[in-house]
């Protein structure tokens, strides 16, 4: 790990929207065993009663995100904490701002990396 930073990159472009699914799906491997607590603000979707069911139970698991969130399926606002293997702190957060952002807080260098690849107009924030 390296030190905390926080990337934030634009959620549409050119028309389309990067939902969460996408952007789960386009990180792979790093997060593929990871488990999400999810904290929503507010979500426009065909799911919201199932995710919001998953969500008050227990950590979803990357996989099962993505199938909750593919589809017509927007978050607008909230938050996920994703934790490794049996972590008792988050390794990444990923929040959704006002449906324009994703902002994504981690000290996993790699995960850093491959948003900067994936995301070319990611920028640093200062602050959470």
């Amino acid at each position: 790990m390296t030190e905390i930073r926080i990337l934030s990159f634009a959620a549409w472009r050119g028309g389309h929207y990067v939902g969460l699914a996408e952007v789960l799906a386009s990180l792979g491997a790093l997060i593929e065993g990871h488990r999400w607590q999810l904290i929503i603000d507010w979500l426009v979707s065909p799911e919201t009663g199932a995710i919001t069911e998953a969500a008050a139970n227990s950590l979803v698991t990357t996989n099962h995100l993505i199938d909750l969130f593919s589809g017509d399926c927007q978050l607008i606002d909230g938050e996920l904490m994703g934790y490794a293997d049996s972590q008792p702190v988050p390794e990444v957060r990923i929040r959704a701002f006002d449906s324009g952002h994703w902002d994504v807080r981690t000290g996993n260098s790699e995960l850093l990396k491959k948003i900067i690849v994936l995301y070319p107009d990611a920028h640093e924030l200062p602050e959470w």
